[in-house]
């Protein structure tokens, strides 16, 4: 048995050999239809996301091709110049592919440590090659377990907690300050690539409004039109200020845009009622003395950075208790895929001798009653398969159930205990490697 996984990440090729190599939609369909019959007996699942594009095979030794065949395959594929790949192309091999799919499925080898989409994107990788039926029992036990595991790395190690972005992290801010937010009316003041990308983040909150200002009012409309909000005249800021509750603040001005007599006036019209100001503007464009009013909390883009190199520090610390998870998860992992292909052939060698069996016994009462109807020889043969199958049931399942629970190489014992009970002689040559 072997296995192999080889694609580029965000690491080892720019993002055009990465683009070049993607099997977006339809095309993933086709190499999951291509892929078997170029490979025939390889069991096959397909992991493509904008930072990592990643084939898996696994099968007989003779059925799965080196690094070098399938990096031939994907520059086919895709109709790019081998050259192209060339020097960006990565494999992993046998154990080294439970690895570092476990690896990939905890987002230690993430763009950005512990984001959780990755998880979603593996699950998605199988189940369509599920659906496509090029999954067999080694990619089910391996896929399954690498969800397992990247869920366990999250919840044990709190590698997902806190957020790495700007404006992430103000929205984090928000929902500390407030327990909910229907009622609230949220003001993005900028329409830029930092308000857009905090009218995403703030949209997940579902605030009862969000409000857009802009100098220029094209640009709000169109943004408060993009995130379900409302544009607001840029000369009516200081009424939209009144109304907020939560206002995030990402223009590009050169100097304060609401000084500080300004918003005295702003909480007085808002009878002092709690406001939460991120200014994530360089230079600020709140005047910094606004945070000392009373029920103002006003949070500068040196703060918001600062609590997100915490929370990076956090998931860094996170990571060595992860490796240690995913270290014994594999080795567990690879433990079992070798006892299930010992089962499996000693499953198949019962199975054959079984079958051996009843055929000369069959042939030799035929022989001995040649007046028997093909009736008659077509019901004993049926009961003498059910008979088979019935005595066979409980001692399958038992090796099944040992093999399930394997750990490191307690079921050798046992399934060499089988093997002498059916008398079947020597294992078959081929097992699965243990590499490091």
């Amino acid at each position: 048995m072997k296995l192999l996984a080889l694609g580029v990440d965000h690491r080892s090729a720019p993002a055009g050999v990465r683009e070049a190599l993607a099997f977006d939609g339809p095309k993933c369909d086709r190499a999951l239809e291509r892929l078997p019959r170029e490979f025939p007996g390889s069991e096959v699942v397909i992991l493509s996301t904008c930072n990592r594009v990643e084939v898996y095979l696994a099968g007989p030794a003779d059925c799965v091709p080196d690094a070098d065949g399938l990096g031939s395959f994907l520059a086919d594929f895709h109709g790019v110049r081998p050259d192209v790949c060339a020097g960006h192309l990565v494999s992993y091999h046998d154990e080294g592919v439970v690895g570092h799919l476990f690896r990939v499925s905890a987002s230690l080898e993430s763009l950005v440590l512990g984001e959780g989409q990755i998880l979603g994107q593996v699950r998605e990788a199988y189940r369509t090659a599920v659906e496509r039926k090029t999954v067999g029992p080694v990619y089910h036990t391996v896929f399954q377990s690498a969800l397992r595991v990247g869920k366990a790395v999250r919840e044990k190690t709190g590698m997902d907690q806190g957020k790495l972005s700007v404006a992430s992290v103000a929205v984090d801010v928000a929902r500390e300050v407030f327990d909910t937010f229907a009622d609230k009316t949220v003001l993005v003041i900028g329409a830029g690539k930092m308000g857009e990308l905090t009218l995403q983040h703030l949209k997940a909150l579902s605030p009862g409004r969000i409000l857009v200002t802009n100098r220029d009012p094209t640009r709000a409309e169109a943004a408060a039109r993009r995130w379900g909000g409302v544009a607001v005249p840029f000369d009516r800021l200081g009424q939209a200020l009144v109304e907020a509750d939560l206002v995030v603040s990402t223009t590009a001005a050169s100097e304060p845009i609401v000084t500080h007599d300004q918003y005295v006036r702003v909480q007085r019209a808002r009878r002092n009622r709690l406001a939460l100001i991120l200014d994530i503007a360089i230079p600020r464009d709140f005047d910094a003395r606004i945070g000392d009013l009373d029920q103002v909390a006003l949070y500068h883009v040196d703060d918001l950075r600062a609590q997100a190199e915490q929370n990076l520090q956090r998931r860094q610390r996170g990571i060595e208790p992860a490796l240690v998870i995913i270290e014994r998860e594999t080795a567990d992992c690879y433990s079992l895929l070798r006892h299930q292909q010992a089962a499996g052939a000693i499953l198949r060698q019962i199975g054959s001798n079984a079958d051996a069996i009843r055929g000369r016994e069959l042939e030799s009462l035929f022989a001995s009653r040649p007046n028997l109807s093909d009736e008659d020889r077509e019901a004993i043969a049926r009961m003498a398969a059910r008979l088979q199958n019935q005595f066979l049931h409980h001692p399958r399942a038992a090796v099944r159930s040992a093999v399930a629970g394997a750990r490191d190489e307690q079921p050798h014992h046992f399934l060499s205990a089988v093997r002498h009970l059916f008398g079947l002689g020597d294992p078959p040559p081929g097992p699965l490697k243990k590499t490091t």
